[in-house]
């Protein structure tokens, strides 16, 4: 397998140094240590182990598809707003009608919740064993640290856009965490904000890679941006959209085909896969591979006519085929099903979205020339001419336009961005029926963690 990525083994290294199983359902239950347990502190003392227990973090993120570090996010947020369904009936259904049961709770639980704090628990081994290494570099402490602090960002920001309130632990010994209780959310914001300030503050301006695969300052600063908007910040996620813009790094594809390649300009972090005959799992999971296979996780009619007139992001980002007659269209920003060669990396951030953060901070705080001009930038790269909107409530919908026809079916942005708006009911409540809720904006808690620790709460609504 050709990959920077050292192999998953020192994940599991990693995670087996503190007597926490991978694919148990223990991490939360006390188990005793393996009589042959490896040494975790012995894996910070030299550079190249310690350097691969961090990115066997990322290998591991990729080793299997429909995770919420692949995958999941993007095709199971797209079905609970209004972008995907699934062609075929089935259990997937429930999240396109937002009426999820505990026949789906397993899938939350292996797809997301467990895969997430996985990761959560071996950055966090991670950063102790670091601040108490003696032996490796100041340069190289700053740089893991700070990639471990910025994958634990990554992983809490993900859960509580899912399940709101979620249990906070920073700490690697599982067994204090028993009855973790569930944080309020503006208290896991507060933890992922100091974490990617301090990742930002350690992480270098360069890549450590010829690709930008182990992430840099800037990657830090993206999420970073997200959180400030997320957050009502206006001011600072302005501020980290902007340096990002301003560094000289990034530009903007010209060419959409090129966007999400691994040469493209616009990448600020992306993962490498690791599977050998695959390049995305969203390629893999939504293209179809032959006339004849049967489709999977279709584009709905309200995505495609939100798209203007001569939006080239219609015509390049969308396909379409036809299928017992009847004429499907799928999303098509990743473009391989099967392929050895790897040419397209999966993208985390990218610089279209820094526009768009940008653009809506500025316009949040009255600079609406500002707020049109990077709209603009936006809506050129697309083909399309300056927008029309001229004052803050029109700039308000222009710009959740273009958040929903330059980042759909990406990470979640669509659902996420209804939700925080306020306005998943105005939107969904038309196109999910009389079964719509308002608790439906989050995602219940997986009913198997609830049983391992009963001091975690249900959502409402469930």
């Amino acid at each position: 397998m050709k990959s920077k990525y050292i192999n998953t083994v020192f994940f599991t290294l990693l995670m087996l140094a503190q007597g926490v199983l991978l694919n148990s359902c223990k991490k939360f239950v006390e188990v005793e240590n393996p009589a042959d347990q490896l040494n975790s502190d012995a894996v910070f003392r030299d550079s190249s182990t310690a350097t691969s227990a961090i990115t066997g973090i990322y290998s591991e993120m990729l080793t299997n598809r429909n995770l919420f570090s692949n995958s999941a996010v993007t095709l199971y947020t797209g079905m609970s707003a209004d972008e995907l369904y699934n062609y075929t009936p089935g259990l997937k259904d429930e999240f396109t009608h937002n009426q999820i049961t505990q026949a789906n709770h397993g899938n939350l639980d292996n797809s997301f919740w467990k895969p997430a704090y996985k990761n959560i628990y071996a950055a966090n081994l991670a950063i102790e064993k670091l601040s108490q290494s003696q032996s490796l570099s100041g340069s190289l402490k700053n740089q893991l640290t700070g990639e471990a602090k910025l994958i634990r960002a990554f992983c809490y920001f993900q859960l509580l856009n899912l399940f709101g309130d979620v249990p906070l632990i920073t700490a690697s010994k599982y067994t204090e965490n028993v009855s973790a209780t569930r944080a309020p959310i503006a208290s896991v914001y507060n933890q992922i904000i100091n974490d990617l300030l301090d990742a930002k503050s350690l992480l270098p301006v360069d890549y450590t890679t010829t690709e930008r695969v182990r992430p840099n300052k800037w990657a830090a600063a993206a999420l970073l941006s997200r959180c400030y908007l997320y957050t009502g910040d206006w001011q600072n996620a302005e501020a980290e959209a902007n340096a990002i813009i301003s560094s000289g790094l990034y530009s903007l594809e010209p060419d959409l085909n090129n966007v999400f390649l691994n040469s493209s300009t616009e990448a600020i972090w992306q993962l490498m896969p690791v599977r050998p005959g695959f390049n995305t799992y969203e390629g893999l999971e939504i293209l179809p591979v032959s006339a004849s296979s049967t489709p999977t996780y279709l584009v709905t009619s309200s995505l495609r006519n939100a798209f203007e007139t001569g939006d080239n992001r219609k015509t390049v980002w969308i396909n379409s085929r036809v299928f017992n007659n009847d004429t499907l269209y799928y999303a098509f920003k990743y473009k391989i099903p099967y392929n050895t060669v790897l040419t397209e990396y999966y993208m985390v951030f990218r610089l279209a979205e820094q526009y768009l953060i940008r653009a809506e901070a500025a316009l949040n705080q009255n600079k609406i020339p500002a707020a049109q001009v990077d709209i603009n930038t936006i809506r050129a790269r697309a083909g399309l001419a300056n927008t029309l909107a001229s004052d803050a409530p029109s700039l308000k919908i222009a710009i959740e336009q273009e958040r929903h026809t330059e980042l759909f079916c990406e990470w979640g942005h669509r659902w996420y961005d209804l939700k925080r708006t306020g306005r998943a009911g105005a939107v969904l409540a038309a196109l999910k029926g009389a079964n719509w809720q308002s608790t439906d904006t989050l995602w219940p808690v997986p009913q198997p963690e609830i049983n391992l620790n009963p001091s975690l709460t249900q959502n409402p609504g469930y």
